[in-house]
């Protein structure tokens, strides 16, 4: 008995051992006490929220009234500036990583007014909400009626850009309305006020009011100050939010009581922390009744009153957590150009700009600077990499040019290889279709002309310091590719003249040049809000050869949206010629498909529901075309409502009608998708039955990019389109060229020319379509009808069936 006891339990001895062992260690490295303990709780974790009391000051009662405040001591001040308090002081090191409680209950999440039957929490639709985490900067631009259109518009194009929000504040003093002044593309805000200082007042009114809760930094600057936009986005990042601080270009001056005061010039811009400002903002009033208000320069009363109301605990500072706020003060006989004084270099603010083209002019220089800088930078990167490569392992890959850049990428079999496409000034080799050259034009022709004038800088820079100056004589050949992991690559064989300094005589030489356009930080371009909720208008019109399409496509619309609770409804469009028109009553050719509807209308309409199911209407033209068709459902659907047009060859599922909506952006962006096109039947199955789901496979169709049939667009914005096309047609011509636009123009053209609304064509595979010869009419323009007939050419079969076709025996 025993010794079965002991067999069952020895394989646990080890886990008891270990357990025993674990328990002794901790024992023996637990502290005595437990007072080092309580210390660090206390001091870096445990917030009071209680403020702290006041020291006794060492200022006598006559110094406190003359000063008209009790100034903080030392260490209060300290506390003050960073934020502390509400806290007992911590060490730098962690005090911004602490974390606070947030017992403020307007921040906490709220709970729905039925939360003990539905037990639900109604929680911000941004966690960044939830959580009080502000933007960054938001700039103030003070500029004037009579320098809006020059200097505004200047400071607008050099430093708006950049920033997360700039506002343009002008005020108005009898002039001609700010709306007959107004550039395009800038912020305006007026105001109108007696003098500089309530100006002020009202600016920093407006930017706490309305932003006060959005941002942790404000900027306030003049338009006669040139401002690096970068360096003030560096300085922002780098310096912690917990600071009450007042940035800028330290002056002083002696008011009145005999305090000396250090405030920021304006003209050198001023930087304020969302605590201080939250500070001295209720006391704004208070520092307007001041017996100086009016003597004073706006600069120098801000100032005073941030002093006053921080207890003398803020001043200007030009420095802040090793972060530096650099002035310059520019001079007229500056030659901006060939300035290298390090005080100009590192400025950040630079003042008295007195004309646009000084404006420019050092937007062009400082950039010049950031650039010079970063290949600097990019050098000592590269340097230390060669540096380290010596000391990795013997089986690491080796360096690739250029240092620092991801290297090629390596295709894993034959059908991954990037292939590179031929050029010269003149022509290249890869052309749309099957066209072997066509002429080098547009914005291709502009990155061989710049890539070839960068090729030359760089041999030049490299040659010329031995005695050589490199001349372009001709490009022999060159070659690009696009590489996902690295850019743009190309191979350049130049012919060179090489003129040797001292001798007359040049020699021709063949010289290859590499190089490499890599793939900038990837940006993240801001799009307009949308759902996957919005409710989709189906348009789709029927010819007379695309009949016997119309009973699967009512068969699968059945299935996807008939038969759930999908948010589409569709609209049928039956398109006659004249003929067919004509003989209307005795032989309707689109009878079967109005039996069909009105089928599916007693199948699936609801009694109380008075309107049509699946509304449809006929129109008559001897040209179908899709303008003519919108010129007339257009009319019948609100501006907001999202439509969708179509074809009956499509078979559309509910995954494409939420791509739909989500690419379909009002005001903003449109969506054609690419389908993928089923080949003809008849070569491919020969005798055998068609599937009834079309599988997206090499061999049973392809993505046809000739296809604009299917449109996703808000109405508002094609009638927008179409707007501007009538406007850009004169009265006298109107009906011809109108007539004529519909006929051979498609919603695609209409929008690239009339519209400024980004087009997204991608490939959609969750869109097939079934197929169908078109019916191609020269009528309709070069363009729609060369499409047309590629369309049909490429979508019958592959060029391996059709080979077998022609030659079964082979």
């Amino acid at each position: 008995m025993r010794s079965s006891f002991v067999r069952n339990i020895r394989p646990l001895l080890p886990v008891f051992a270990g357990l025993l062992i674990g328990v002794s260690i901790s024992v023996f490295r637990a502290p005595l006490s437990s007072k080092d303990c309580i210390h660090i709780k206390k001091d870096h974790f445990e917030r009071h929220l209680s403020s702290v009391k006041e020291r006794p000051t060492i200022y006598s009662r006559e110094e406190i009234t003359r000063l008209g405040y009790s100034p903080m001591s030392e260490d209060e001040a300290e506390r003050y500036r960073k934020d502390r308090v509400y806290a007992p002081p911590v060490d730098d090191s962690i005090e911004d990583f602490e974390p606070r409680i947030i017992m403020d209950p307007e921040l906490k999440p709220k709970v729905a007014a039925d939360y003990e039957k539905n037990k639900k929490v109604v929680r911000p639709r941004f966690l960044k909400t939830e959580l009080g985490i502000r933007e960054r900067l938001i700039c103030a631009v003070i500029t004037s009626q009579q320098t809006l259109a020059s200097m505004g518009v200047a400071m607008n194009r050099t430093f708006s850009h950049h920033m997360q929000k700039v506002m343009f504040f002008t005020g108005t003093n009898g002039m001609q309305d700010i709306d007959d002044i107004n550039p395009p593309n800038i912020n305006i805000l007026t105001i109108a006020t007696p003098d500089e200082n309530s100006f002020l007042v009202e600016i920093l009114a407006q930017l706490y009011v309305k932003h006060g809760e959005e941002y942790d930094w404000f900027f306030v600057t003049t338009d006669s100050t040139y401002a690096e936009a970068h360096r003030i986005n560096s300085l922002v990042d780098h310096i912690s939010i917990n600071r009450r601080l007042y940035m800028g270009k330290p002056l002083q001056f002696q008011d009145t009581n005999g305090d000396v005061i250090t405030y920021c010039s304006l003209k050198n811009g001023i930087l304020i922390s969302r605590l201080l400002f939250a500070d001295f903002f209720p006391h704004l009033k208070r520092c307007r009744t001041d017996s100086d208000f009016e003597h004073l320069n706006a600069d120098k009363w801000l100032g005073r009153c941030i002093k006053r109301v921080t207890r003398g605990a803020v001043d200007c500072v030009n420095h802040q957590d090793g972060a530096f706020y650099h002035t310059y003060d520019l001079s007229p006989d500056l030659d901006i150009e060939s300035e290298s004084a390090a005080a100009f270099k590192n400025a950040v603010t630079v003042s008295d700009v007195t004309s646009p083209r000084q404006m420019y002019s050092l937007h062009k220089r400082f950039s010049e600077i950031e650039v010079d800088v970063a290949y600097k930078e990019i050098q000592e990167i590269q340097d230390e990499i060669k540096r380290l490569e010596t000391k990795l392992p013997a089986d690491s890959g080796k360096l690739t040019w250029p240092i620092g850049i991801n290297p090629p990428y390596r295709p894993t079999n034959r059908w991954d290889i990037i292939p590179w496409d031929y050029f010269t000034e003149d022509y290249t080799l890869t052309c749309p279709g099957e066209i072997p050259r066509c002429e080098l034009n547009g914005i291709d022709k502009i990155d061989v002309q710049n890539i070839i004038q960068v090729a030359l800088k760089r041999l030049n820079e490299k040659y010329n310091p031995q005695g050589l100056i490199l001349q372009k004589k001709k490009l022999i050949n060159g070659y690009r590719r696009y590489d996902p992991q690295r850019g743009m690559e190309y191979i350049l064989d130049i012919l060179l003249n090489v003129i040797i300094e001292g001798d007359k005589e040049e020699i021709e030489v063949n010289h290859r040049v590499d190089l490499l356009r890599p793939l900038t930080k990837a940006e993240i371009v801001p799009m307009p809000f949308v759902t996957e909720s919005a409710f989709i208008n189906i348009i789709i019109s029927i010819t007379k050869p695309q009949r016997q399409l119309f009973k699967r496509f009512m068969e699968n619309f059945s299935k996807v949206v008939l038969q759930t609770s999908e948010k589409a409804a569709l609209t049928v469009v039956f398109i006659y010629d004249s003929e067919n028109a004509a003989h209307l009553r005795e032989n309707d050719i689109f009878s079967e498909q109005k039996k069909i509807l009105n089928e599916y209308e007693t199948k699936y309409k609801k009694n109380e529901d008075s309107n049509k199911l699946i509304p449809w209407i006929s129109i008559k033209t001897e040209l179908p075309s899709q303008l003519k068709m919108m010129d007339i459902e257009s009319k019948k659907y609100a501006d907001s409502s999202l439509l969708l047009i179509t074809s009956p060859a499509a078979n559309i599922n509910a995954d494409f009608l939420n791509r739909c909506r989500m690419n379909t952006i009002k005001g903003w962006q449109a969506f054609f998708p690419i389908p993928f096109a089923q080949y003809n039947p008849d070569i491919l199955y020969k005798n055998a039955a068609t599937p009834d789901q079309i599988d997206i496979k090499p061999a049973n169709g392809h993505f046809d990019i000739y296809s604009f049939d299917e449109v996703c667009i808000h109405n508002s914005d094609y009638l927008e389109a179409r707007n501007l096309l009538a406007a850009s047609i004169t009265a006298h011509e109107t009906q011809l060229r109108m007539s004529e636009a519909s006929d051979m123009m498609d919603i695609y053209d209409l929008l690239v020319k009339y519209s400024q609304l980004h087009i997204f064509r991608a490939v959609e595979p969750q869109l097939t379509r079934r197929y169908s010869h078109k019916v191609c009419d020269q009528r309709s323009g070069d363009d729609i009808y060369h499409r047309c007939i590629r369309s049909n050419a490429e979508g019958l079969a592959s060029r391996a069936q059709l080979a077998m076709e022609l030659f079964p025996d082979d």
